[in-house]
């Protein structure tokens, strides 16, 4: 009888296994058989980490959004804030194939609640948004970064509008001009 490889897998071990397969086989190779396999365990051992597929992609997004928003520290305003919370993200988003697929397609990892629509507005609060404003101001930002990148992700449609002008020069001035006009009209 084989004797099972005595692995001790976590969050951080599924974490770099999703994101390895996903590089691997895409979207959609990354599956809990697949991912059971990379992590040389068998399936039941990871259902008790991971619910299902859906669990996996939600933790995945998850995982993308914290690393986008990693220099949002050393912001000192909203409209720098809202910059690099898409820059952030986009350059995230580079770094993995069909992470904006991923995006597009997984479930939030939480129920969204008061304490937590709070958290997330907190820094634009800081700089005079309501939290509405905030929250709102925030999924813009990511709407045309996930947008951007699905573009950037179908190799068909970059090479169709790379023809016509620079992909990545236009989301950048996009970029600018959506938070331009969300800070004016937070500070009306």
């Amino acid at each position: 009888m084989a004797r099972q490889r005595d692995i001790s897998i976590d969050r951080d071990a599924i974490l770099r296994a999703g994101f390895a397969l996903l590089e691997d086989a895409g979207l959609d190779g990354v599956t809990m058989r697949a991912l059971a396999a990379r992590l040389s365990v068998q399936a039941p051992a990871l259902y008790w980490h991971v619910r299902d597929k859906a669990e996996l992609l939600a933790m995945m997004a998850e995982d993308i959004y914290a690393r986008g928003r990693a220099g949002l520290v050393a912001c000192s305003d909203a409209r720098s804030w809202l910059l690099e919370l898409g820059r952030g993200l986009a350059r995230v988003l580079c770094s993995h194939r069909d992470s904006a697929r991923l995006l597009a397609v997984a479930a939030p990892a939480r129920e969204a609640d008061e304490d937590r629509a709070q958290a997330m507005a907190g820094a634009l609060r800081h700089y005079g948004f309501s939290v509405e404003a905030a929250l709102e101001a925030q999924a813009s930002v990511l709407s045309l970064t996930v947008g951007w990148a699905l573009y950037r992700e179908n190799a068909a449609m970059a090479a169709h509008l790379k023809r016509m002008f620079d992909l990545d020069a236009s989301y950048a001035n996009g970029l600018e001009l959506l938070v331009d006009g969300l800070v004016r009209k937070a500070n009306s």
